[in-house]
């Protein structure tokens, strides 16, 4: 199938409210919003297999879609440095 042309406009929105100081609530994603722009000869139910298939292969929206743990490791001139656990 021939793709002339495609083009994603990802938007998010987002609660960020510790950075100004309004509380302690951790930064994250209310919601995640593609729009997906094709230019292509294919008929119609070619191209949105075609897109459903890429997004159901695309690991970033499965994994918001689904949450994983998250775990940070980090070293310091080589030497391990603690971290402190946060729940999410």
């Amino acid at each position: 199938m021939a793709i002339d042309d495609a083009s994603a406009d990802v938007r998010a929105t987002f609660r960020n409210t510790e950075k100004y100081d309004v509380d302690d609530a951790p930064p994250y994603f209310e919601q995640v919003s593609i729009a997906l722009t094709v230019a292509s000869p294919a008929n119609g139910e070619d191209v949105q297999r075609l897109i459903a298939h890429a997004e159901r292969a695309c690991h970033a929206a499965q994994t918001l879609r689904h949450g994983v743990n998250v775990t940070l490791a980090a070293t310091l001139n080589g030497k391990s440095l603690p971290m402190e656990a946060k729940e999410g």
